[in-house]
């Protein structure tokens, strides 16, 4: 009986580390999982930005003025948007009728507009 309870109380030792060094081991997957998962994240966002400069290079053809625009505009506002929201009036675009969140995406817009011609880059 009592080599038995040494023997249960030797497994329970050596179980204790075995079950830590597993959470540590799953803790780790899951940073690594949230790493490949923002690396792919921040991969998206600089295709997207690549588009940008593309087309305003297009339309445009200044190199500081468009890496400023594409650099700087939201991730969900695309070249054609952004010329569209400059050209359209506030009126036009519904601004009085959108969500909070969609008029400052606008607001943003116009915004990096204004940064972007005021540090000289269209020169």
């Amino acid at each position: 009986m009592l080599q038995r309870s040494i023997l249960v109380m030797i497994l329970l030792s050596l179980s204790a580390p075995l079950a830590s060094a597993q959470d540590d081991v799953m803790d780790k997957i899951r940073l690594l999982e949230q790493q490949i998962q923002e690396l792919k994240a921040l991969k998206q966002q600089q295709a997207v930005t690549e588009i940008k400069f593309d087309h305003c290079m297009k339309a445009i053809a200044r190199e500081k003025f468009c890496t400023c625009i594409s650099d700087k505009l939201p991730l969900e506002v695309g070249f054609e948007q952004y010329v569209h929201t400059l050209v359209t009036s506030r009126e036009k675009l519904g601004y009085g009728a959108m969500a909070p969140e969609q008029k400052k995406v606008v607001d943003a817009t116009i915004e990096v507009r204004d940064k972007c011609i005021e540090k000289g880059f269209f020169k």
